[in-house]
């Protein structure tokens, strides 16, 4: 498989200003974006396909720059621009997990939301996940808390749910 799967686009005004540019894979270009209006299909264009996830962001930091993020004054709806943010696979710090878990620490979900969580994955996001923990340790403490957590359950319950994740896989 070709590591050369990302591309760059752009979401252009009716006459033809960009007011967006974004790295991505797949269908990202089409997908709904949280902090902007996705256009119609006429007036979301690739600029540059075929390339590496480095060069993606680049290319994508670089027009950024060059175009600006309406909150500097530019013209993008663009929030983030460091690369960080973008990078597959980029996972936030303690202490910005901490900041992010104090701001929506009291904060209700709507039912709607708690549904949406509680639906079982699809099988093809199911294995995603495995995949992707191919080869990762727990941590003695992430260890001891499975513990903690099922301690009390008997040992023939917490056979049978590992006996069933282990099915699952």
């Amino acid at each position: 498989m070709s590591s050369e799967i990302y591309y760059v686009y752009q979401y252009v005004t009716e006459d033809g200003i960009p007011y967006y540019i974004g790295k991505g894979k797949g269908n990202r270009l089409n997908e709904k974006h949280k902090h902007t209006v996705t256009p119609e299909e006429n007036r979301r264009n690739f600029i540059e396909q075929n390339l590496s996830e480095v060069d993606a962001l680049t290319l994508e930091r670089t027009l950024i720059r060059k175009y600006g993020r309406k909150v500097d004054g530019g013209l993008l709806d663009n929030t983030k621009m460091n690369q960080w943010a973008c990078t597959s696979g980029w996972k936030h710090s303690e202490t910005t997990k901490q900041k992010i878990s104090s701001t929506t620490l009291g904060k209700l979900k709507s039912e709607e939301t708690k549904a949406k969580m509680r639906k079982p994955k699809t099988a093809e996001h199911a294995q995603k996940i495995r995949e992707a923990r191919i080869g990762t340790k727990r941590s003695d403490e992430t260890k001891a808390k499975i513990s903690a957590a099922k301690a009390g359950q008997g040992w023939t319950l917490a056979r049978r749910a590992a006996q069933q994740a282990r099915s699952q896989q």
